[in-house]
């Protein structure tokens, strides 16, 4: 009897629910959470109307319960972990989520939730205050410096993620996941080997670690990489459910092992197992292009914010792969050029105009560069320039060069189908990154690229260096020398010699801009054409005149 009443009260609770009645059915849902108080149904209806209420705050109580009460209900982990991030406790919900992802892997709300967090600097900022609060009163957490030190390197704090997750290393050693983010910044530094000794020492103590694993399977030589084959498959076998960095752990030993050929099998199916949970959305890509475009008409000029103070922004674009960390490392070898990496300022200060329709004049472009120079990570004093590689910017380059007048973009451009090739053998898990994992969506994004490109060479092409790099690697004293001018900077022999560059490298390209420029990575694709073949029947010639595709 009592099983029918609970059921007959949960009926009309989300009858309510389902009618709009929001009101009434959170009635229902708090009467029957007092007489059904171990019926987490209850509890979980109660927060969620509370959310379609926009009342966040109050619907964790509920959340927080419902998961305690059934903890093995994804559908209330992801409930809470959306509620902690509406109310703006960022730190705490993505420790929370990512915490859950472990146990509930290929959840996609989950990973929509993780996703939002890591996709926007502000959300990083946010953590960096949070954590600079609690270190305030217990300056020796380990924990809190280590996740200091991961939001200071997402927004392109060098020095400041250096120094924390040193400090949190020096206070807390056997940490699994301060030593793996310790052995990173190690690695992004040019410590291989410093990296690699961290990296052992977890794997002693924890040899199936999917991050350890992963991390080591990029570094490895062939003669060690069949031992490590073993325990990457002793950790896949111990995983109920797939894990990407294991399979693509598995993919990167068996091309060390077997050569790029056998291994595209595993690379295929370690995609596959990302793609799963993090899609790429062909319309909403689409949307924004015609949202963009729309907002900066051809045969109009840019808004202009009227402010041409130093250091000149040299913005250095293209696809991911293309080039764009050779060309950073290149200009920034030279004398008072700070390289800054990939900064997220540009696609966080666009959002608000990109996807919400704010008008952008020259007011708002103002704005935008006071901002952006606010929150970019502190340069030389003696600095003339300063370089973000952000690759993605190839969307925003309006908002960039409205904002900055005195701004040069570089833009690299490189075969579709080598680039599409060195995305698809590696690892992006970020969500700007999604079409990676997935051989029709490279090819669309690489046609989209093109499209903006074409889009921003009609508005502004005066303000725009296209730089093949098949070019580059092959005279990079002549292109260099082109891009020095174009930029309005003094060339410097030291930009042919990027692999002497120290400075911190935190893309894919991690390991090859170590190395002296090279030819030997240009029409690797056609040696595996066949397991790539999708991606091949995608690209849209037309768009790509420089290349033959016949």
């Amino acid at each position: 009897m009592a099983n029918q009443t609970a059921s007959s009260l949960k009926g009309k609770a989300v009858g309510f629910l389902e009618a709009g009645k929001l009101p009434q059915a959170l009635k229902k849902a708090q009467l029957g959470a007092k007489k059904f108080p171990k019926d987490p149904d209850f509890q979980a209806i109660a927060g969620f109307v509370l959310t379609e209420m926009k009342q966040y705050r109050k619907s964790i109580p509920f959340f927080v319960e419902a998961s305690r009460m059934k903890p093995d209900d994804a559908q209330f982990v992801e409930n809470l972990a959306n509620a902690l991030m509406q109310t703006g406790q960022i730190a705490q919900a993505l420790t929370y989520a990512e915490q859950k992802a472990e146990k509930f892997p290929g959840n996609k709300e989950l990973a929509r939730v993780i996703s939002e967090i890591q996709n926007a600097g502000q959300n990083w900022r946010s953590i960096i205050e949070y954590t600079s609060f609690k270190l305030e009163k217990d300056p020796d957490n380990a924990e809190l410096l280590s996740s200091r030190a991961r939001a200071y390197g997402r927004i392109g704090f060098v020095a400041e993620n250096t120094r924390d997750i040193s400090r949190a290393y020096d206070l807390n050693p056997g940490d699994a996941s301060i030593a793996f983010r310790k052995a990173v910044n190690l690695h992004q530094g040019g410590d291989k080997e410093g990296c690699a000794a961290i990296l052992w020492d977890i794997l002693e103590n924890h040899p199936d670690h999917p991050q350890a694993l992963f991390q080591m399977s990029s570094m490895i030589g062939k003669d060690k990489a069949p031992a490590l084959m073993d325990a990457v498959n002793a950790a896949i076998a111990g995983k109920e459910h797939p894990n990407s960095e294991l399979e693509f752990a598995k993919a990167q030993l068996i091309s060390r092992i077997d050569g790029l050929d056998a291994a595209l099998p595993q690379f295929l199916r370690a995609n596959a197992v990302q793609h799963e949970t993090n899609p790429y959305d062909v319309n909403e890509e689409e949307e924004k292009l015609a949202r963009i475009c729309a907002q900066f008409p051809q045969g109009t000029p840019l808004p202009d914010a009227g402010l041409t103070e130093g250091p000149k922004p040299i913005f250095v674009i293209g696809q991911p792969r293309s080039g764009t960390t050779l060309m950073e490392m290149m200009l920034s070898s030279s004398p008072n050029i700070a390289g800054c990496g990939e900064l997220t300022l540009g696609a966080d200060l666009s959002r608000e105009y990109s996807d919400d329709g704010k008008e952008f004049d020259a007011a708002e472009a103002a704005k935008f560069a006071r901002e952006f120079r606010e929150k970019m990570p502190p340069v030389p004093s003696d600095s003339i320039a300063f370089v973000d590689k952000m690759p993605h910017n190839y969307q925003r380059v309006g908002y960039l060069l409205a904002a900055f007048p005195n701004a040069r973009i570089v833009n690299m451009m490189r075969d579709p189908r080598d680039v599409g090739l060195s995305k698809w053998i590696r690892r992006f898990p970020a969500g700007g990154m999604r079409y990676a994992s997935n051989l029709d969506a490279i090819a669309h994004s690489a046609n989209l690229y093109r499209r903006y490109m074409t889009h921003w060479n009609a508005v502004c092409a005066d303000r725009i260096l296209t730089v093949s790099y098949e070019d580059l690697v092959a005279d990079p004293k002549t292109y260099s020398q082109q891009v020095a001018a174009f930029c309005g900077i003094d060339w410097n022999e030291t930009m042919m010699h990027p692999e002497k560059n120290t400075k911190q490298v935190r893309t894919a390209s991690i390991d090859q801009v170590r190395k002296k420029i090279s030819t030997k990575s240009i029409g690797g694709w056609r040696t595996v054409a066949g397991h790539i073949q999708p991606m091949l029947n995608g690209f849209d010639p037309a768009l790509w005149p420089e290349y033959d595709f016949d």
